[in-house]
């Protein structure tokens, strides 16, 4: 504001030294004028005037006098008094004005040898206040004696003709001047006020684009619901104090956050409670980040907090643990009370990484190692870690190309139904065959794929190929069996994917009733609503649902209770342990008994040796699963051996 006030003040300040400049030059240019008239031109005009009226009367004497001398006793003076009207009473013919007035002659008679009547006569006026008055002796020449006096009265029309003739031309000069001045001043404060008005302009549309670029600066590096840093500014600041802290040898922290089980309350309370949930998280951290550390939105329900000029460990140990123990009161939002935890990674410069990147995706690392190991806890980067990172990196490459080149398996494990021996279904299970023929464990990077988001392109693959393999059976004569499959909670987020499902039994002509999906029992930890409603669209198109792995989930019972389930499968390490823990063989009973309450199939996994399989009938399981009736299978052997061509009833061997 001040130096728009200067700017204001000093164009006022200069309009009023323009105008009283103008007002001057006029003032000093009349006075001027005016005083040189008065004191130069005007006398100099009468003077003219008057000299020039002298010289004409004295060239009119002249003549007069050559009259006179010519006078003799017998000479009639009226003659010379007719030839001097006639000369001296000179008439204006374009006006009528008589450029003299008037003649008087003073005669000195005695001069004469004769003697006149008439000593003295007049010609014309000679009572003008304005004539110019020239007296012109006449001598004569004989002896030198004056014999007359001439008076001649000039009209003074020569003189005020010239007068009026330059007055009026001053007079125009004079106009010309003040419209000069009057245009000029005119023209000036036009100018002044063009230059005002748009000084105004500039300084509003400069107000404008200043104000413009801190909106923008503000939208750009700012995130709008919480008010922190974006990853713009978070980039920016990052790189700027890496560069300090290795100038200083300082150590540096990156701890990376994000909110554990957010989305739950996305689904159960509506994105505006969960952007209000956002809001109080950012002020809560924010109390507890020291003044020059960075506290940043990085996207979604994560933040990152970089803290620099440390000199231990034990200083990041404190914030994190302060910032922890700050989610512990509930947030009380508007009609709804949250309870929420996070799970903190961090990576320190520069034994974790040089660069923001690095550090960053080291403590996004640390952060689902807190996540794996039960949430609400904080873990730092490891080299370990670093190792799983690359493993994860190939994996995720190459998983992809398998993808592509069709090159991952479906090997098929028989279910055998304890009553009678029969083969009545079958797990599909995935299979990555490399080129020394081995097989990479699908624990490992079917969890990577579910971290990457490959795993929809894997539920996919392995449905259509699931289907593909029954279609098969079915056109080589075989009685099929129906195929389990598994499907990961990332499937279940995506509702088109149940639909694309539905649409894969249907390409390949098959009934629902030939295809079952086995699910974890911790789906319900993620949108339970979405997930029943899925589960529902399948269950009642007669499709066969189970949990997998059950016992080893937060809400065992609580499952069997929401879900529209046709069957549960007893975790492989209960069957493992019974023989020897009477607690494992308490829990199969408690499964077994559950499940069979709820009308539901109860499969045993893992059943390896003959004692597994005595126990699971002691228990009451209805199907068994594991390498004690058969190992995983291609496709081809299993039909051979599990399934029978035309009608005959299919008998395990062995």
């Amino acid at each position: 504001m001040s130096k728009q006030f200067l700017s204001r003040n000093f164009l006022n300040t200069v309009d009023l030294k323009s105008s009283l400049l103008f007002l001057g030059i006029g003032v000093v240019i009349i006075s001027m004028t005016l005083w040189n008239w008065h004191y130069d031109v005007k006398p100099r005009l009468v003077n003219e005037a008057q000299s020039n009226t002298r010289v004409l009367a004295s060239s009119y004497a002249r003549a007069i006098e050559s009259q006179f001398q010519n006078v003799t006793g017998k000479t009639d003076v009226s003659v010379i008094h007719n030839s001097i009207n006639e000369m001296l009473l000179i008439n204006d013919p374009s006006t009528g004005e008589n450029l003299y007035y008037g003649v008087t002659l003073e005669v000195d008679y005695d001069a004469f040898p004769a003697d006149y009547d008439l000593v003295n006569f007049n010609v014309g006026a000679t009572d003008c206040k304005d004539c110019i008055i020239t007296e012109n002796p006449i001598y004569k020449k004989t002896n030198g004696e004056l014999i007359a006096i001439l008076k001649i009265y000039a009209n003074p029309v020569f003189y005020q003709r010239l007068v009026d003739d330059i007055v009026n031309d001053l007079a125009i000069m004079m106009i010309g001047v003040i419209l000069v001045l009057v245009v000029a001043w005119v023209t000036s404060n036009r100018l002044m006020q063009r230059i005002r008005e748009r000084e105004h302009s500039l300084v509003y549309e400069i107000a404008e684009r200043k104000s413009a670029e801190e909106r923008l600066h503000q939208v750009a590096a700012y995130d709008q619901l919480t008010n922190l840093p974006n990853r713009y500014l978070l980039q920016a600041d990052f790189s700027r104090k890496l560069e300090e802290s290795g100038r200083n040898g300082a150590m540096l922290a990156t701890l990376f956050f994000d909110l554990d089980n957010f989305k739950e309350v996305n689904d159960t309370h509506g994105h505006e409670i969960g952007d209000a949930l956002l809001k109080q998280v950012a002020q809560r951290m924010s109390e507890v980040t020291r003044n020059y550390d960075l506290l940043a939105r990085f996207g979604g329900d994560e933040f990152v907090m970089i803290m620099s000029n440390l000199d231990d460990r034990l200083d990041v140990n404190q914030v994190v643990e302060k910032i922890i123990a700050g989610f512990e009161p509930a947030f009380e939002l508007p009609g709804a009370t949250v309870h929420i935890t996070t799970s903190v990674g961090i990576s320190i410069f520069p034994e974790d990484g040089n660069d923001p990147s690095e550090l960053l995706k080291n403590a996004d690392l640390a952060m689902y190692r807190a996540k794996a190991e039960g949430r609400n806890c904080y873990q730092f980067f490891s080299s370990e870690m670093n190792l799983e990172l690359q493993y994860s990196r190939w994996v995720e490459t190459n998983l992809r190309k398998a993808l592509d080149e069709n090159r991952l398996a479906l090997y098929f494990q028989p279910q055998v139904n304890l009553e009678t021996g029969d083969v009545e279904s079958c797990e599909a299970l995935i299979r990555w065959p490399q080129e020394d023929g081995e097989n990479i464990n699908p624990g490992d990077f079917i969890k990577i794929a579910e971290r990457t988001g490959q795993i929809l392109d894997i539920s996919n693959w392995v449905a259509n190929e699931a289907c593909r393999v029954i279609q098969q059976w079915t056109e080589q004569g075989y009685d099929t069996v129906r195929v389990d499959i598994n499907l990961s909670s990332k499937d279940f987020a995506n509702r088109g994917v149940l639909y694309k499902f539905l649409q894969i039994l249907q390409r390949h002509h098959l009934k629902a009733s030939q295809i079952g999906v086995e699910i974890a029992e911790n789906i319900m930890l993620e949108s339970p609503d979405q997930v029943i409603k899925a589960l529902s669209v399948l269950h009642n198109a007669g499709v066969h649902i189970s949990i997998d792995d059950f016992g080893t989930g937060y809400s065992s019972l609580n499952s069997l209770k929401q879900l529209p389930l046709s069957g549960i499968k007893i975790d492989e390490s209960f069957v493992h342990e019974a023989p020897n823990s009477k607690n494992d063989l308490v829990i199969m009973q408690a499964i077994t008994l559950a499940g069979q309450g709820f009308g539901l199939d109860v499969v045993a996994e893992g059943v390896e040796t003959e004692w597994h399989q005595s126990l699971c009938k002691e228990v009451g399981c209805n199907t068994i699963q594991g390498n004690y009736v058969s190992q995983p299978l291609p496709a081809d052997e299993f039909a051979e051996q599990y399934l029978k061509k035309g009608k005959l009833a299919r008998k395990a061997r062995g």
